[in-house]
This record gives structure tokens, sequence and C-alpha cells, in this order.
């Protein structure tokens, strides 16, 4: 058994990290029992966040009608400032809300 320590740098924030190794047999890890949500013509079209980040300002609501490359919202991600828009054209059905912080991946509004 043994100990190594590490030194990481995340988004500019450093972290000490101490692995441990640990004598044992290993366990295969257990398959997700979680159902993907489908995102279909019923859902309408998920616009993904590109990068992590905090929601600056949200320039529609849901109802609103928008046409593809309008803005939807302003998205503070790696210090840079990243207007999304609509990839496609029709009714706004959901947005996330100023102020909420975002994961590189998660719809931040689908239009339908």
């Amino acid at each position: 058994m043994g100990v190594a320590k590490y030194r990481v740098t995340i988004e500019g924030r450093t972290y000490e990290v101490t692995v441990e190794e640990i004598d044992g047999a290993e366990q295969p890890a257990r398959p997700r029992t979680e159902e993907p949500q489908a995102v279909g013509a019923k859902a309408g079209t998920a616009v993904p966040a590109p990068l992590g980040g905090v929601i600056l300002s949200v320039k529609v609501k849901p109802g609103d009608a928008v046409e593809r490359g309008q803005v939807l919202l302003t998205l503070e991600a790696l210090k840079l400032e990243n207007e999304i828009t609509a990839p496609v054209s029709g009714r706004l059905v959901e947005i996330v809300s100023e102020g909420q912080t975002v994961e590189a991946g998660q719809p931040l509004a689908v239009i339908s």
C-alpha cells in the first residue's frame, strides 16, 4: 500500500490531493439504473451549454417565438461572455434563470 500526493489546478484554483492505494479485490462498477430521457419531436430541441459557467442574462422567456440565430442568453465561461443563440426557429418551451450555474452539456433551453 502506498500514498501519493498531487497538486491539481482546476479553473485557476489549486488543490492538494492525496491518493491512497487500497489493497483488496477490485469491484466492478454497478450499471446505472436511471433511464435516459429522450429529446424528440415532442420535447423539442435542447440547446446545450458549450462550457460550464454562470448565466449572466436571459433575453427571452418561455412562450416567446424565437428565430434561428437569435440570442437567447449570455453565459459567462472562462471569464468570457458567450452569446448562446437558437439553433432552430420555434417557440421557447423552457430556459435557465439568470445567475444559475450550469455544467457543460447541460440543457440551457428547449425550443419546440
